[in-house]
């Protein structure tokens, strides 16, 4: 982290005395604490925490998939609150990725086709330095990263990418092949815009960046028909061949939207208390 006065630095000061945009009205601690972070954009954060934080709390940061119906992006709130209600001694943050809008409020940045085209170096590099700051202001004792479908992408990329700090993901309905992801999707939905060139990193071919001491937790319904088991059983062979821990559940009946259900939770709680315990 640059240490002069750019932006970004400007940015992180404001929250560190105010927790808060100053436009930001107050919230209750349940409804969670808006902020914004700028990087080159300016990011939305919801932060949920939980009570009686030590001085240093575990990290969660969540990052939501491409709502490619046009819904608002704010179902992974609600799964942060649970998560900051459910994990003691953590905070929970869940962002708001670029150019998207939760139904009050718009990141800065391109939204884009929802076709992977979403998860370029430029949003994957806003979402890191979110993770960068909150670190800064919460120093935590360990952080992981929890991302669902695109956003899967997005955290299976910042996994692969020098310097980021986190000692686990759990990386759920991942479309973790971007380039076999979009020759799925065109057969699912047709239309030449898959056969677009996109500028999308990909877990996959970022593998061999991921640290060899990185925990990884994969979730997939294995009624999937958005992300495919397969993409995920994929990435993590190519975990397990790179000597990372990776460990990999296919949810029974289950499809794409399973962020919210309680086998989602249950591998978070696995990983944090694994992560915490040394192991």
């Amino acid at each position: 982290m640059r240490r002069v006065l750019s932006a970004t630095a400007l940015a992180l000061l404001g929250f560190l005395l105010v927790g808060r945009a100053p436009s930001a009205s107050a919230e209750s601690a349940g409804a969670g604490a808006t902020v914004w972070i700028t990087t080159t954009q300016r990011i939305k954060v919801k932060i949920f925490e939980n009570d009686g934080l030590s001085a240093h709390p575990f990290l969660v940061v969540v990052v939501h998939g491409d709502e490619s119906d046009g819904s608002p992006a704010n179902y992974h709130y609600r799964f942060a609150e649970r998560a900051a209600a459910a994990l003691p001694d953590a905070v929970v943050a869940a962002v708001l990725r670029p150019g998207y809008s939760d139904g009050e409020d718009t990141s800065d940045g391109l939204r884009g086709y929802t076709t992977g085209d979403n998860w370029t170096p430029e949003v994957v590099r806003a979402v890191g330095t979110v993770l960068a700051e909150l670190r800064e202001k919460y120093h935590p004792r360990h952080a992981i990263l929890v991302g669902h479908s695109g956003g899967a992408a997005i955290a299976g990329n910042l996994l692969g990418q020098q310097g980021t700090v986190v000692d686990g993901a759990l990386l759920v309905s991942c479309p973790c092949d971007v380039e076999a992801w979009r020759k799925h999707m065109q057969t699912v939905k047709g239309g030449k815009i898959w056969e677009q060139p996109v500028r999308s990193l990909s877990p996959l071919a970022l593998v061999d960046r991921v640290s060899t001491s990185m925990k990884v937790w994969l979730l997939i319904g294995s009624d999937d028909q958005t992300t495919p088991s397969a993409l995920t059983l994929a990435y993590a062979e190519a975990l397990r061949k790179r000597n990372v821990s990776v460990d990999v559940t296919v949810a029974p009946n289950l499809g794409h939207r399973i962020l919210l259900e309680p086998i989602a939770m249950d591998r978070l709680k696995e990983a944090v208390r694994t992560i915490d315990a040394g192991g």
